[in-house]
């Protein structure tokens, strides 16, 4: 007889195996059938507390059968492709620019790996990074700093001449999806859920900053402040630096990003439209809207 383990398992898979969630993130999908519990629990704990399933448990006990479940499945899919990630598709060069010599790669991938993996084990933490993750995953950093520098106006300013990044365009990429990646370490020193979506003070960042860097001793400060700035509103210190901004304004697009979403005839595409509603609330989200403006028309004319 399947355990309460097995049976929690598969009636997990069969949600996993729904058409419409498979050009998802593996966060993504979480993310779905986390909500699909919630809305339909009382009708779920009919079924699942059947003899057939989880007899004589209370649904909060069968949700957590299934919830431990399902973060059994993200963790498995999310650490490899992430480990491939980080030793594939990003180059740690930048780090050169900010401080030599640098630490190796393979601490800085496994400092990365360690922040993230803890990351994972808070709920609050899960949510924040499926934004970023689907950023990186459907190259958002690729595109939108591609036309970033082909543009050469208000972005590119604040990132060579302000923020005064003196290394490649490729290079900034780099640190700006480790920014992406590192922004939701915010949770490791913040209680339930504050801050999920909103932001935090500088004040606070600089209270926590001595501590994330204890875990990532491989990399600059320059680098942790930029991931750690993201979740700071530009609204109130406009001296961010533009790497965090970005990361702020990507990862939030990769939240809300539905791939393979059908647009009727005439509507706005969806990262166009999302950009638009988000000039509209910049303010309440804490964005800078000069990169707001720039990223909408960027969408606008490569019809994103």
């Amino acid at each position: 007889m399947p355990t309460d383990v097995e049976k929690a398992k598969a009636f997990i898979d069969r949600l996993l195996a729904n058409p419409a969630l498979q050009q998802q993130t593996p966060l993504q999908k979480e993310e779905q059938i986390l909500q699909f519990l919630k809305v339909n629990g009382i009708q779920l704990f009919q079924t699942l507390s059947s003899p057939n399933f989880f007899p004589g448990k209370g649904w909060e006990e069968i949700q957590g059968f299934l919830v431990s479940a399902l973060y059994h499945y993200t963790n498995e899919n999310l650490t490899i492709a992430l480990e491939q990630f980080l030793g594939e598709r990003i180059n740690y060069s930048f780090v050169s620019f900010i401080h030599y010599p640098p630490a190796p790669s393979a601490q800085i991938r496994k400092d990365l790996m360690s922040v993230i993996t803890h990351i994972l084990q808070k709920p609050e933490g899960r949510r924040n990074l499926t934004g970023g993750y689907s950023a990186i995953q459907y190259r958002f950093v690729d595109r939108y700093i591609n036309q970033v520098y082909n543009r050469k106006e208000y972005v590119h300013f604040e990132l060579t001449k302000v923020q005064r990044l003196k290394m490649s365009k490729e290079e900034v990429k780099d640190l700006v999806r480790v920014s992406i990646l590192l922004k939701p370490a915010i949770h490791l020193f913040t209680a339930g859920d504050k801050s999920e979506m909103g932001m935090v003070r500088t004040i606070f960042v600089e209270q926590i900053f001595p501590s994330l860097k204890e875990r990532l001793t491989s990399l600059p400060d320059p680098v942790i402040q930029s991931a750690l700035h993201s979740n700071v509103s530009f609204n109130d210190n406009t001296t961010i630096e533009a790497t965090s901004r970005i990361a702020s304004v990507l990862s939030a697009l990769g939240r809300n990003h539905q791939p393979g979403m059908k647009v009727d005839r005439g509507a706005d595409l969806p990262e166009k439209s999302w950009l638009n509603i988000a000039r509209r609330n910049y303010k309440y989200h804490g964005f800078d809207i000069k990169v707001l403006d720039e990223f909408y028309k960027i969408a606008a004319e490569n019809g994103w």
